[in-house]
Protein backbone atom coordinates (compact mmCIF):
# COMPACT_ATOMS: atom_id res chain seq x y z
CA UNK A 1 0.00 0.00 0.00
CA UNK A 2 2.17 2.26 1.10
CA UNK A 3 4.74 1.46 -2.31
CA UNK A 4 1.63 2.18 -4.21
CA UNK A 5 1.12 5.45 -2.61
CA UNK A 6 4.80 6.33 -3.77
CA UNK A 7 4.71 5.77 -6.89
CA UNK A 8 1.37 7.86 -7.13
CA UNK A 9 3.14 10.82 -5.62
CA UNK A 10 6.09 10.38 -7.62
CA UNK A 11 4.01 10.39 -10.81
CA UNK A 12 2.48 13.08 -9.67
CA UNK A 13 5.70 15.27 -9.52
CA UNK A 14 7.05 14.39 -12.67
CA UNK A 15 4.10 16.03 -14.18
CA UNK A 16 4.55 19.19 -12.75
CA UNK A 17 8.25 19.04 -14.31
CA UNK A 18 8.06 17.80 -17.64
CA UNK A 19 8.72 20.03 -20.64
CA UNK A 20 5.89 22.23 -21.96
CA UNK A 21 6.35 20.01 -25.06
CA UNK A 22 4.32 17.61 -23.01
CA UNK A 23 0.64 20.20 -22.90
CA UNK A 24 0.80 19.56 -26.34
CA UNK A 25 2.15 22.87 -27.72
CA UNK A 26 3.07 23.18 -30.53
CA UNK A 27 1.41 20.56 -32.22
CA UNK A 28 1.86 22.04 -35.56
CA UNK A 29 4.05 24.66 -37.59
CA UNK A 30 3.34 28.46 -36.39
CA UNK A 31 2.67 30.91 -38.58
CA UNK A 32 4.84 33.94 -38.58
CA UNK A 33 3.20 37.15 -40.36
CA UNK A 34 5.67 39.66 -41.79
CA UNK A 35 2.84 43.12 -42.95
CA UNK A 36 5.85 43.96 -45.60
CA UNK A 37 7.17 42.38 -48.72
CA UNK A 38 10.08 39.94 -48.68
CA UNK A 39 13.82 41.28 -48.48
CA UNK A 40 13.28 43.75 -45.92
CA UNK A 41 14.49 43.87 -42.37
CA UNK A 42 11.52 42.74 -40.50
CA UNK A 43 11.38 39.53 -43.12
CA UNK A 44 15.21 39.11 -43.40
CA UNK A 45 15.05 39.19 -39.26
CA UNK A 46 11.81 36.43 -39.03
CA UNK A 47 13.56 33.89 -41.64
CA UNK A 48 17.00 34.03 -39.93
CA UNK A 49 15.52 33.64 -36.38
CA UNK A 50 12.88 31.15 -37.10
CA UNK A 51 14.93 29.15 -38.73
CA UNK A 52 17.76 29.05 -35.92
CA UNK A 53 14.19 28.01 -33.46
CA UNK A 54 13.65 24.74 -35.55
CA UNK A 55 15.88 22.73 -32.94
CA UNK A 56 14.25 24.92 -29.91
CA UNK A 57 10.45 23.96 -31.02
CA UNK A 58 8.99 20.39 -31.92
CA UNK A 59 6.99 22.54 -34.66
CA UNK A 60 8.67 25.19 -37.20
CA UNK A 61 7.82 29.11 -37.43
CA UNK A 62 6.97 29.25 -41.17
CA UNK A 63 7.37 33.01 -42.36
CA UNK A 64 3.98 34.44 -44.33
CA UNK A 65 4.25 38.18 -46.08
CA UNK A 66 1.06 39.66 -46.05
CA UNK A 67 1.92 43.41 -47.42
CA UNK A 68 -0.48 46.33 -47.78
CA UNK A 69 -2.24 49.49 -46.42
CA UNK A 70 1.42 50.33 -44.71
CA UNK A 71 1.39 46.89 -42.78
CA UNK A 72 -1.72 46.79 -41.82
CA UNK A 73 -3.12 44.20 -43.91
CA UNK A 74 -0.95 41.51 -42.31
CA UNK A 75 -1.57 42.96 -38.66
CA UNK A 76 -5.13 42.31 -39.05
CA UNK A 77 -4.61 39.14 -40.25
CA UNK A 78 -3.14 38.54 -36.74
CA UNK A 79 -6.16 40.72 -34.70
CA UNK A 80 -8.20 38.48 -36.25
CA UNK A 81 -6.45 34.51 -35.96
CA UNK A 82 -7.15 32.59 -33.49
CA UNK A 83 -6.02 33.04 -29.77
CA UNK A 84 -4.52 29.34 -29.96
CA UNK A 85 -0.59 30.48 -30.34
CA UNK A 86 -0.36 29.34 -33.88
CA UNK A 87 -0.20 32.80 -35.56
CA UNK A 88 2.01 35.41 -34.54
CA UNK A 89 3.10 39.30 -36.10
CA UNK A 90 6.74 39.66 -36.73
CA UNK A 91 6.38 44.30 -36.02
CA UNK A 92 7.97 47.46 -35.48
CA UNK A 93 6.67 50.12 -33.27
CA UNK A 94 6.22 52.27 -36.20
CA UNK A 95 3.43 50.36 -37.45
CA UNK A 96 1.17 49.65 -34.73
CA UNK A 97 1.93 52.38 -32.37
CA UNK A 98 1.46 54.61 -35.38
CA UNK A 99 -2.08 52.86 -36.67
CA UNK A 100 -4.90 54.18 -33.93
CA UNK A 101 -4.05 57.89 -34.51
CA UNK A 102 -3.35 58.37 -38.10
CA UNK A 103 -6.06 56.09 -39.51
CA UNK A 104 -9.16 54.15 -38.79
CA UNK A 105 -8.22 50.58 -37.81
CA UNK A 106 -9.60 49.57 -35.12
CA UNK A 107 -6.78 48.07 -33.29
CA UNK A 108 -3.20 48.96 -32.35
CA UNK A 109 -0.25 47.49 -30.38
CA UNK A 110 -2.11 46.93 -27.21
CA UNK A 111 -4.76 44.98 -28.53
CA UNK A 112 -1.94 42.13 -28.93
CA UNK A 113 -0.36 40.23 -26.53
CA UNK A 114 3.80 41.07 -26.30
CA UNK A 115 6.41 38.05 -26.83
CA UNK A 116 9.29 38.87 -27.46
CA UNK A 117 11.66 41.68 -29.18
CA UNK A 118 14.29 39.57 -31.12
CA UNK A 119 16.69 41.84 -32.70
CA UNK A 120 17.09 45.63 -33.78
CA UNK A 121 18.48 46.80 -36.60
CA UNK A 122 19.93 50.39 -38.05
CA UNK A 123 17.88 52.84 -39.97
CA UNK A 124 19.71 54.63 -43.07
CA UNK A 125 19.28 57.71 -44.47
CA UNK A 126 20.28 57.05 -48.34
CA UNK A 127 19.99 58.70 -51.59
CA UNK A 128 21.10 57.62 -55.23
CA UNK A 129 24.19 56.72 -55.85
CA UNK A 130 24.68 60.12 -58.58
CA UNK A 131 23.00 62.30 -56.21
CA UNK A 132 24.67 65.45 -55.45
CA UNK A 133 24.53 65.70 -51.76
CA UNK A 134 27.00 64.33 -49.84
CA UNK A 135 25.83 64.99 -45.87
CA UNK A 136 22.88 64.85 -44.54
CA UNK A 137 23.06 68.62 -43.79
CA UNK A 138 23.43 69.38 -47.91
CA UNK A 139 20.07 67.05 -48.30
CA UNK A 140 17.82 68.79 -45.81
CA UNK A 141 19.35 72.47 -46.87
CA UNK A 142 18.39 71.86 -50.41
CA UNK A 143 14.71 70.61 -49.53
CA UNK A 144 14.08 73.57 -47.58
CA UNK A 145 15.28 75.84 -49.90
CA UNK A 146 13.38 74.12 -52.45
CA UNK A 147 9.80 73.38 -51.18
CA UNK A 148 8.24 70.43 -53.52
CA UNK A 149 11.64 70.31 -55.68
CA UNK A 150 12.92 66.91 -53.90
CA UNK A 151 11.02 63.86 -53.63
CA UNK A 152 10.86 61.62 -50.44
CA UNK A 153 9.58 57.73 -50.93
CA UNK A 154 7.69 57.00 -47.62
CA UNK A 155 4.53 55.11 -46.82
CA UNK A 156 2.55 57.32 -45.15
CA UNK A 157 1.09 56.52 -41.50
CA UNK A 158 4.02 54.22 -41.32
CA UNK A 159 7.36 54.32 -39.49
CA UNK A 160 8.98 55.59 -42.41
CA UNK A 161 6.61 58.88 -42.44
CA UNK A 162 7.28 59.22 -38.48
CA UNK A 163 10.75 59.18 -39.10
CA UNK A 164 10.83 61.46 -41.56
CA UNK A 165 8.30 63.93 -39.41
CA UNK A 166 11.01 63.93 -36.73
CA UNK A 167 13.89 64.40 -39.16
CA UNK A 168 11.95 67.74 -40.30
CA UNK A 169 10.50 68.71 -36.57
CA UNK A 170 14.33 68.73 -36.19
CA UNK A 171 15.47 70.75 -39.13
CA UNK A 172 12.50 73.34 -38.44
CA UNK A 173 10.08 71.80 -41.39
CA UNK A 174 10.94 69.82 -44.65
CA UNK A 175 8.29 70.14 -47.52
CA UNK A 176 9.52 67.69 -49.97
CA UNK A 177 7.31 66.00 -52.05
CA UNK A 178 5.74 62.62 -50.92
CA UNK A 179 6.27 59.58 -53.38
CA UNK A 180 4.47 56.48 -51.27
CA UNK A 181 6.08 52.95 -51.65
CA UNK A 182 5.53 50.23 -48.47
CA UNK A 183 8.29 48.62 -47.27
CA UNK A 184 12.20 49.02 -47.61
CA UNK A 185 12.25 47.07 -51.04
CA UNK A 186 9.20 49.51 -52.20
CA UNK A 187 11.29 52.06 -51.35
CA UNK A 188 14.66 51.17 -52.70
CA UNK A 189 13.14 50.56 -56.03
CA UNK A 190 11.88 53.32 -55.65
CA UNK A 191 15.40 55.46 -55.33
CA UNK A 192 16.94 53.25 -57.82
CA UNK A 193 14.29 54.16 -60.53
CA UNK A 194 15.14 57.58 -59.96
CA UNK A 195 10.96 57.89 -59.10
CA UNK A 196 12.51 59.41 -55.43
CA UNK A 197 15.51 61.19 -54.56
CA UNK A 198 16.23 60.58 -50.62
CA UNK A 199 14.44 58.32 -48.00
CA UNK A 200 15.19 56.25 -44.64
CA UNK A 201 15.34 52.66 -44.53
CA UNK A 202 16.56 49.27 -42.47
CA UNK A 203 20.35 49.24 -43.38
CA UNK A 204 20.17 45.65 -43.47
CA UNK A 205 18.11 45.97 -46.51
CA UNK A 206 20.30 48.53 -48.47
CA UNK A 207 24.01 47.09 -47.85
CA UNK A 208 23.87 45.43 -51.56
CA UNK A 209 23.28 48.78 -53.15
CA UNK A 210 25.77 50.52 -50.93
CA UNK A 211 28.28 48.31 -51.89
CA UNK A 212 27.90 48.61 -55.52
CA UNK A 213 27.49 52.53 -55.34
CA UNK A 214 23.92 52.14 -56.58
CA UNK A 215 22.80 54.08 -53.50
CA UNK A 216 24.96 56.01 -51.10
CA UNK A 217 24.25 56.78 -47.46
CA UNK A 218 24.38 59.89 -45.95
CA UNK A 219 23.44 58.89 -42.00
CA UNK A 220 22.34 57.00 -39.44
CA UNK A 221 18.82 57.39 -38.34
CA UNK A 222 19.84 55.18 -34.75
CA UNK A 223 20.48 56.61 -31.44
CA UNK A 224 24.15 55.60 -31.51
CA UNK A 225 26.55 54.43 -34.39
CA UNK A 226 26.16 51.11 -36.02
CA UNK A 227 28.60 48.54 -35.54
CA UNK A 228 28.41 47.54 -39.10
CA UNK A 229 28.75 50.83 -40.88
CA UNK A 230 30.80 52.72 -38.10
CA UNK A 231 32.27 55.50 -40.21
CA UNK A 232 28.64 56.74 -41.16
CA UNK A 233 27.91 59.01 -38.73
CA UNK A 234 24.47 59.30 -37.16
CA UNK A 235 22.02 62.11 -37.75
CA UNK A 236 22.47 63.62 -33.97
CA UNK A 237 26.30 63.82 -34.69
CA UNK A 238 25.37 65.91 -37.76
CA UNK A 239 23.42 68.34 -35.39
CA UNK A 240 19.96 66.89 -36.09
CA UNK A 241 17.87 65.89 -32.96
CA UNK A 242 16.10 62.72 -34.67
CA UNK A 243 17.10 59.03 -33.95
CA UNK A 244 15.03 55.54 -34.32
CA UNK A 245 15.47 51.98 -33.81
CA UNK A 246 14.26 49.41 -35.23
CA UNK A 247 12.90 46.68 -32.74
CA UNK A 248 11.73 43.52 -34.56
CA UNK A 249 9.24 42.31 -32.34
CA UNK A 250 6.72 39.73 -32.09
CA UNK A 251 3.25 39.73 -31.03
CA UNK A 252 0.42 37.22 -30.48
CA UNK A 253 -3.29 37.85 -31.11
CA UNK A 254 -5.34 39.27 -27.51
CA UNK A 255 -6.33 36.06 -25.42
CA UNK A 256 -2.99 33.54 -26.57
CA UNK A 257 -2.71 31.35 -23.79
CA UNK A 258 -0.24 32.46 -21.59
CA UNK A 259 1.59 28.93 -21.43
CA UNK A 260 2.10 29.26 -25.18
CA UNK A 261 3.76 32.78 -24.83
CA UNK A 262 6.16 31.54 -22.31
CA UNK A 263 6.87 29.09 -24.38
CA UNK A 264 7.82 31.28 -27.18
CA UNK A 265 9.42 33.59 -25.49
CA UNK A 266 11.54 31.09 -23.74
CA UNK A 267 12.82 29.74 -27.27
CA UNK A 268 13.17 33.30 -28.83
CA UNK A 269 15.75 33.99 -25.51
CA UNK A 270 17.41 30.32 -26.25
CA UNK A 271 18.00 31.20 -29.52
CA UNK A 272 19.24 35.11 -29.51
CA UNK A 273 22.31 33.73 -27.29
CA UNK A 274 22.78 30.99 -29.19
CA UNK A 275 26.03 32.14 -30.99
CA UNK A 276 24.99 30.33 -34.52
CA UNK A 277 22.11 32.72 -34.15
CA UNK A 278 23.95 35.89 -32.94
CA UNK A 279 26.46 35.34 -35.85
CA UNK A 280 23.95 35.24 -38.37
CA UNK A 281 21.87 38.46 -37.50
CA UNK A 282 25.03 39.57 -37.59
CA UNK A 283 25.95 38.44 -41.50
CA UNK A 284 22.97 40.37 -42.81
CA UNK A 285 23.92 43.70 -40.71
CA UNK A 286 21.03 43.08 -37.70
CA UNK A 287 21.64 43.23 -33.99
CA UNK A 288 20.28 40.30 -31.73
CA UNK A 289 18.38 42.07 -29.35
CA UNK A 290 16.59 39.82 -27.00
CA UNK A 291 13.96 41.64 -24.86
CA UNK A 292 10.93 39.92 -22.45
CA UNK A 293 7.18 40.86 -22.46
CA UNK A 294 7.64 43.00 -19.46
CA UNK A 295 10.28 45.15 -21.04
CA UNK A 296 9.05 45.40 -24.56
CA UNK A 297 5.89 46.49 -23.12
CA UNK A 298 8.01 49.79 -22.28
CA UNK A 299 10.33 49.94 -25.22
CA UNK A 300 7.17 50.19 -27.20
CA UNK A 301 5.05 52.64 -24.99
CA UNK A 302 7.87 54.80 -25.35
CA UNK A 303 7.97 54.87 -28.93
CA UNK A 304 4.17 55.52 -29.02
CA UNK A 305 4.43 58.45 -26.96
CA UNK A 306 6.97 59.96 -29.49
CA UNK A 307 4.34 59.59 -32.41
CA UNK A 308 1.83 60.46 -30.89
CA UNK A 309 2.92 63.81 -30.34
CA UNK A 310 4.08 64.10 -33.96
CA UNK A 311 0.90 63.31 -34.70
CA UNK A 312 -0.34 65.78 -32.82
CA UNK A 313 2.24 68.52 -34.63
CA UNK A 314 1.42 67.59 -37.74
CA UNK A 315 -2.10 67.28 -37.39
CA UNK A 316 -2.59 63.47 -38.01
CA UNK A 317 -4.83 61.78 -35.49
CA UNK A 318 -7.72 60.77 -36.47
Amino acid sequence: MRKGLMLIILALLCATVVPAFAAGYPEKAIQVVVPWKPGGGSDISARIIGDHMKNLLPQPLVVSNIDGAAGLNGALQVYKARPDGYTVLWEHPGNLAVAPMVTKARFSWQDFEPVAITAMGDTALIVPGDSPFKTAAEAFDAIKANPGKYRWTLALNAVSHFTFLNISHAVGGLKPMFIPASGDKGRIVSLLGKNSDITTVGYASVVPYLESGDLRILAMANSQRSPFAPNVPTLKEQGVDASYDFLYSVFAPKGTPKESIAILTDAFKKALTDPTTIEALRQQNLIPFYKNPEEMRALWQAEADLYKKLALENGLIK
